[in-house]
């Protein structure tokens, strides 16, 4: 494995840099509904294929398989049964492990591919407990390989124009963020559906006994990315706070609220809720020493200093057009084409297949998916708690101080 100067001086994985791959052939591991849409996604990203499927339901397989032929893809080697995943991770002709299971599985099935040789994307979160998150970074450090979380919502095209603007210093210096996952999610918890899922619903059954924020990433990775955390800065504490259990009384944290202080002494708010009747938001909100920006309910930017008079409607789509970030530019007209609203996914596949086929570092990286994922342990500790300060373990090890290179570019 190709290694550069500096992973070889100091382990760290910040900038991994692995041998171009020109095909990256890819084997899926849990085939529901996210993972089905995955897999047309690929099918239609060039500089990958398809070669290995694997689930627990035999529907799901069929289902996947379909998908790949039709799109001319050849038939990839399908694996099923309790041991499946493993004998996936094993195979050679498979380069990235692309995961899709339930929540708590993740962090095991990533440790075992990377130990394989493969790199690995997971669904989010990547982990459910700091004990994981550990062995995640520990394990991409010491194989080499890339574990990458697959957040969507970094790729948004509010958040990335925002992001391009904070990079370009007219934001100024971003002292507080706001990130959430409020959506009104009652049906689907109580009819275990979402367009023919054929699994239980363990997505229920892991909130029944959580009483944090078991879905932090929606919201925190954007603003994270904004706020540079890992990148000069780090997440340091956090107090977290939950509501009482509402409606049949099964589920905890139906309000959950979690304030995040910084190294560098700015603030985080994290908020999570499913089990209420409020509109759909993810927040999404900076507040820099130049300027504003806020995406829920109604997308805006305000600026120093007549930061009263709030750039919103046609002037807010004319400044979104001028700050546009390269990635929307490039990958947005394909993705509305083949996945509509879920553009997003498109563009954050086909950047990672970019990445991967280029040698290039990703466009996040294993500290990120265990400091963001960490939280649904840490928010649920410090909820149990009463709000008890909690601190965040520095998943770098130090090296964020000296990661001033900037994401997403």
């Amino acid at each position: 494995m190709e290694r550069t100067k500096e992973i070889e001086a100091n382990g760290c994985a910040l900038q991994l840099q692995c041998e171009p791959i020109g095909c990256v052939r890819i084997g899926f591991v849990g085939l529901g509904v996210r993972a089905k849409r995955a897999v047309h996604r690929m099918m239609h990203i060039e500089g990958c294929r398809i070669t290995a499927l694997c689930d627990l339901v035999c529907e799901n397989i069929d289902e996947a398989v379909r998908i790949v032929t039709d799109a001319g893809g050849e038939l990839p080697e399908c694996f099923t049964g309790e041991s499946g995943w493993k004998e996936l991770c094993c195979k050679e002709n498979v380069d990235l492990v692309y995961i899709c299971t339930d929540w708590t599985s993740h962090a095991g099935i990533a440790v075992y591919a990377m130990e394989q040789g493969k790199h690995v994307a997971t669904e989010v979160p990547a982990a459910t407990t700091v004990a994981d998150c550990w062995r995640l970074v520990d394990t991409a450090e010491t194989t080499r390989r890339h574990c990458i979380m697959l957040e969507n919502c970094c790729y948004d095209e509010f958040e990335l124009c925002t992001l391009n603007m904070v990079q370009k210093g007219m934001l100024g210096e971003i002292v507080h963020a706001e990130g959430s996952y409020l959506h009104d999610l009652r049906e689907r918890i109580e009819t275990n559906d979402e367009g023919g899922r054929k699994w239980s619903n363990w997505q229920v059954e892991f909130m029944n006994s959580h009483n944090g924020n078991p879905y932090p990433t929606h919201g925190l990775g954007p603003i994270a990315l904004a706020m540079g955390i890992n990148r000069g800065d780090r997440m340091k504490s956090i107090v977290s706070c939950s509501s009482k259990p509402v409606g049949n009384g099964t589920l905890r944290g139906n309000m959950n609220s979690s304030i995040i202080t910084t190294e560098k002494g700015h603030t985080i708010l994290v908020q999570h809720c499913m089990t209420l009747p409020r509109p759909y938001s993810r927040s999404f909100l900076v507040s820099g020493t130049e300027g504003f920006a806020q995406k829920y309910p109604v997308p805006m930017y305000a600026f120093a200093p007549d930061s009263d008079n709030a750039i919103m409607g046609d002037e807010c789509r004319v400044m979104m057009d001028e700050q546009c970030h390269p990635f929307v530019a490039e990958y947005r007209k394909r993705g509305m084409e083949l996945c509509g609203r879920r553009w997003i996914d498109y563009a954050m596949d086909s950047r990672l297949i970019h990445c991967l086929n280029n040698g290039l570092p990703l466009d996040t990286n294993v500290y990120d998916a265990a400091l963001w994922s960490c939280l649904v342990e840490l928010t649920d500790t410090s909820a149990r708690g009463g709000g008890v300060p909690v601190e965040i373990p520095d998943f770098t090890r130090g090296r964020w101080s000296n990661n001033e290179k900037k994401t997403f570019s």
